[in-house]
């Protein structure tokens, strides 16, 4: 798979962002606080060539219920062995940025999974392969729910399920990422239920799986450029939803 030029340092940035995020689930131990961990995804950020962050690390320890735009890091909540963890990362250089998120269970007893989990990685999967210069941004919202009730559970977002990737260029430029990140809450460029605009570009696209109150997410970056299309850090799609 040949990415467009354009792409490729935002290729980069979302393999070093997966990398990052396996290096911090390596190390993560029983009695960690969601503080403990977003701390240490703070303390690896240079080990991966990073120099700041296009958002803060998410963390949530056994994620249920609603998170609250404003959530910050528990300091209290602890992980324990069987706990599922999400965390999402946007890790920046001076030219570009990831935008990545998972969720794991924290040293299972055995391999078993719980069945959200599954279902959010299948459904973000889904999502990314059926993205294509034909979709709206929309109909990506559509498809994701779509999914979810399909397996008997639902969308945490009922109206949004990610965000175009903007670049550094035009006013973007000044403050960047931060200033791109921004971009990101204007209405064109969400993916959103009524946004009728088609594909052309990167998006992040994240739905969060919600089963009676138990949630789980998985963040990629998908790119579409004419016929040409794929997930951005990653060499196939079958790689979706998964840490090296």
């Amino acid at each position: 798979m040949t990415i467009p030029e354009q792409f490729r340092p935002f290729d980069d940035a979302q393999r070093r962002a997966i990398a990052l995020t396996s290096d911090v689930v390596r190390r993560l131990e029983a009695g960690m606080s969601e503080r403990d961990i977003h701390e240490l995804a703070e303390t690896r950020l240079g080990s991966h060539g990073f120099s700041g962050w296009y958002h803060a690390p998410e963390v949530r320890v056994r994620p249920f219920g609603d998170a609250g735009l404003l959530r910050r890091p528990s300091a209290t909540t602890k992980l324990e062995p069987g706990d599922m963890v999400s965390i999402d990362v946007g890790p920046a250089d001076g030219s570009a940025y990831g935008d990545f998120g998972t969720t794991v269970t924290f040293a299972a007893a055995d391999d078993t999974e719980a069945t959200v989990l599954s279902v959010a990685r299948d459904c973000i999967r889904a999502s990314c392969g059926y993205s294509s210069r034909w979709k709206t941004m929309g109909e990506i919202v559509i498809f994701a729910q779509a999914w979810a009730v399909n397996h008997r559970m639902t969308l945490a977002q009922k109206e949004n399920v990610g965000h175009r990737i903007i670049g550094k260029e035009g006013w973007t430029s000044v403050g960047f990422p931060k200033s791109a990140h921004a971009a990101t809450l204007m209405r064109r460029n969400q993916l959103h239920r009524l946004n009728p605009t088609r594909m052309s570009g990167m998006f992040a696209i994240r739905p969060e799986v919600d089963d009676k109150g138990h949630r789980a997410s998985f963040e990629e970056i998908v790119y579409v450029d004419g016929d040409a299309k794929g997930v951005l850090g990653r060499d196939s799609l079958a790689e979706v939803g998964t840490l090296p």
